[in-house]
């Protein structure tokens, strides 16, 4: 007994040593693993519709067990909608060029009767543009060489319809339409004398007898030659009665010639045939 260690020991001490020996630890337990998260499927208001599932990661149904899953309907495909057109690019565009511009009418009287509206538009430029243009083609002629000068008038370029006007006359002497322009532009320029022999030559060829008369009245009356002046007037309204600027003149006539009644009479008579004039 001499080598027991426990020898020497009170029964009560030695129970306590002993039980602290034998006593076994409590095992820590392992710590528990999550729930795995069951892959469950809801129905959606859509998918009842269309008969598809919605898998729901996070949510269960009210039972706990997954929904079983079906597989959805196979559904039609619409047929594509053909692609639109696609634009021509800016390079392929630039490669075509610019479009090509309007054709000018050939025929001269449909280039003076271009001319003629674009005047009227106030289009001026265009219109002696045109023009140009034609006395360059096959629509040369004096009917379009007069409308060229006619524009340029107008547009008080003298000189360009001076030119214009002798082109005219070279390209058909016997153009009543071209003396008268060229007479009208010589009053104009003040040039009477000149002016008298070409609207002379216009009336002879009887070409516009009112428009003809009234210009040979005005220059007439701006050399003093008074009687000539009012013979021209009054051949001028005999032509067109309604001419109120020929009214007119025969009023300024008789005011020089100290005939006052018969100047009245003139102004009236112009003012009837034109309300708006005043004189």
């Amino acid at each position: 007994m001499g080598d027991d260690p426990l020898a020497g020991l009170d029964s009560d001490r030695l129970a306590g040593l002993l039980g602290a020996e034998t006593k076994p630890r409590s095992a820590k337990a392992p710590p528990a693993e999550p729930p795995r998260r069951k892959r469950n499927a809801r129905r959606t208001a859509t998918s009842r519709d269309r008969g598809e599932l919605e898998l729901d990661l996070n949510g269960s149904t009210p039972s706990g067990d997954a929904a079983p899953v079906t597989k959805p309907a196979p559904v039609a495909k619409a047929a594509p909608r053909p692609a639109p057109p696609t634009p021509p690019s800016r390079a392929e565009t630039a490669s075509e060029g610019p479009a090509p511009a309007p054709r000018d009418p050939v025929e001269p009287e449909e280039v003076v009767r271009t001319a003629r509206g674009l005047v009227e538009q106030g289009r001026s430029g265009q219109a002696i543009a045109l023009l140009e243009r034609a006395l360059e083609g096959p629509a040369r002629s004096s009917e379009v060489a007069v409308e060229l000068g006619r524009a340029q008038l107008q547009a008080g370029a003298y000189n360009e319809a001076d030119a214009a006007l002798q082109r005219a006359v070279r390209l058909d002497p016997k153009s009543g339409a071209a003396h008268l322009e060229m007479g009208i532009l010589q009053s104009k320029k003040g040039l009477y004398s000149n002016a008298i022999h070409g609207l002379r030559e216009a009336l002879g060829l009887g070409c516009e007898p009112a428009r003809g008369h009234y210009y040979l009245g005005i220059c007439l009356n701006q050399l003093d030659r008074v009687d000539e002046a009012q013979a021209a007037f009054e051949e001028a309204v005999a032509a067109d009665p309604g001419f109120d600027r020929g009214w007119y003149q025969l009023g300024i006539v008789w005011d020089r010639k100290g005939d006052v009644d018969r100047a009245r009479e003139m102004y009236r008579q112009a003012r009837q045939v034109a309300p708006g004039l005043r004189g």
